[in-house]
């Protein structure tokens, strides 16, 4: 038997329009340091720090860095649901001497589609089985501002993601020295037509995970990004990227 998070990759895949992307792809490295300071139950503070570099691009395509900063705020509604707040603010420099600036408030939800158990001693929510289902939604504005005179430009986007994980190693992946499978695919689909480029996006993500303890966890993600100019186009970009994530915990 397949695990869940094999099987719901190869459903995303299947799920997704025929075609493949035309232009060459580019390559990236992503890093994601997280901190949470669970205060209660109901409430979970975070910060997310993510440094991003293209290493390899199409001839004349312009290089670019990024890091962008994150504060959360999530409140927990029994075990089914979190609501979600976040703000994003990034800076992003490109060798072509333009630089671009994102301030980006996000509202959402997180449904647990397998129930979550509270745990008293940590105040952390733990999944009643071996296998994690969970679904994301959130809406975002998108506010990006340039270094230039290239117009200020703003885009409304619905989010969506769907998350399975598997534990190999414990009986949750919650439990001290779990090694566990994730995957993840989400679905970006702006509410309007922007000038912004790549705004409406397909996203897949695969790896492998470690909780060392209640106050460390690592993972090492390949994530597969297919995107296009606009709403009546294909998808016809890509970027293969890899991405390593620590999250600390209180």
């Amino acid at each position: 038997m397949k695990s869940p998070s094999v099987a719901a990759c190869a459903l995303v895949v299947t799920l997704m329009p025929a075609g493949v992307a035309r232009a060459q792809p580019d390559t990236q490295i992503w890093g994601e340091l997280t901190f949470s300071w669970i205060k209660s139950h109901r409430f979970t503070y975070g910060l997310d720090i993510e440094p991003k570099v293209l290493v390899s691009k199409p001839a004349g395509d312009p290089g670019w860095t990024t890091i962008d900063v994150t504060p959360s705020f999530e409140y927990s509604r029994g075990r089914w649901l979190d609501l979600i707040g976040e703000l994003l603010v990034g800076a992003t420099h490109q060798t072509d001497d333009l630089d671009s600036t994102e301030v980006t408030p996000r509202i959402g939800m997180r449904l647990h589609l397998l129930s979550n158990l509270r745990d008293e001693l940590s105040k952390e929510k733990r999944p009643t089985r071996r296998t994690v289902l969970r679904n994301l939604v959130r809406l975002e504005w998108r506010n990006l501002s340039y270094s230039t005179d290239k117009p200020h430009s703003s885009t409304v986007r619905f989010r969506d993601r769907v998350e399975a994980s598997f534990s190999i190693t414990r009986p949750r992946m919650t439990d001290a020295g779990a090694t566990y499978l994730t995957s993840d695919v989400e679905l970006f689909w702006p509410l309007d037509d922007p000038d912004e480029r790549y705004a409406s996006k397909q996203r897949i993500r695969a790896g492998v995970g470690y909780r060392r303890s209640f106050a460390w966890r690592f993972e090492a993600l390949y994530i597969w990004n297919r995107s296009r100019n606009t709403l009546h186009e294909g998808f016809t970009t890509a970027d293969n990227i890899i991405d390593f994530k620590v999250k600390r915990v209180w």
